[in-house]
């Protein structure tokens, strides 16, 4: 069983082994809270921004003056111009200052392409059951050149089918809108890429997942779902083991700003109708 004091990045990487939901608790301290999701969220790539902390904090949310005071006491972070990191990854915070202010002129079109992909891949793949943006244009961090990052989730015996389906429909985004995309990685060594799988679910990888450690946790907490939002939220509803780490997980999937949850038609996923706010930045990924 955790020690209440162990961060539990640390327990996971060193195999501590955690009993049940029941006996299990979070590290005891705020401040040990706030290191094991900056632990995270630094191992993704990235900082967090001071407003989001309380939000997506391990262990649960917890008041936002509770979490400055915190952030501002820690020997162990770094905390200025509105975001925070662990002590010796300040270059992060840089890198998020610089993606808060190309991140707005985005996210709107970012959201719109990743909208029109989903709908074309569901109308070429009747095995796709939810579709989720995950990444920089996820957590509010875009920079020009992002690609759109993608978690796919699909019936089972259909994974590669619907991989091949999805990166072949990248071509055509690739040849529609790679000028958009000009700074940022190739596809195929030829055209901009402008979409990418970073994995594909089938049913039986997920109910349950086999891996449960907090990096996962933390990357569907911070996916947002645009196509069967209805099914992403069965798929975390069906690993109560997202509790051990974030027990604010269950009230998920809560979209972007900008894109409220869709409601599916019938044999449908369905994709979010979205407001025309944009997303705010926060931080990146």
């Amino acid at each position: 069983m955790l020690k209440t004091r162990e961060p539990l990045a640390t327990a996971i990487a060193w195999g501590t082994d955690v009993e049940s939901l029941e006996s299990w608790t979070a590290p005891a301290s705020l401040e040990s809270r706030i290191v094991t999701t900056l632990e995270i969220a630094n191992r993704w790539g990235y900082g967090l921004a001071e407003r989001e902390i309380s939000g997506l904090l391990y262990g649960g949310p917890e008041d936002d003056a509770a979490v400055v005071n915190a952030l501002a006491s820690s020997s162990a972070v770094t905390f200025r111009d509105g975001f925070a990191t662990m002590k010796g990854r300040d270059e992060l915070i840089d890198k998020c200052v610089a993606r808060r202010s190309s991140n707005g002129k985005l996210a709107t079109t970012y959201f719109e392409i990743a909208e029109e992909f989903a709908k074309d891949l569901l109308r070429l793949s009747p095995f796709v059951r939810s579709v989720a943006v995950c990444g920089s244009a996820a957590s509010g961090g875009l920079e020009e050149g992002d690609d759109i990052d993608f978690n796919l989730f699909a019936e089972d015996g259909a994974k590669y089918i619907v991989y091949v389906t999805a990166l072949l429909l990248g071509v055509k985004y690739s040849l529609r809108h790679g000028r958009r995309f000009s700074g940022g990685a190739s596809f195929l060594g030829i055209l901009r890429k402008v979409t990418c799988v970073n994995v594909v679910w089938r049913e039986s990888d997920c109910r349950p997942f086999a891996r449960q450690d907090p990096f996962l946790a933390f990357e569907l907490l911070r996916s947002v779902p645009i196509a069967g939002t209805e099914h992403f939220a069965a798929i975390v509803r069906a690993n109560p083991w997202l509790r051990l780490h974030f027990p604010q997980a269950p009230s998920k999937p809560a979209p972007a700003p900008s894109l409220p949850p869709s409601t599916p038609s019938s044999g449908s996923p369905g994709v979010a109708t979205r407001r025309r706010s944009p997303v705010r930045p926060s931080c990146v990924g």
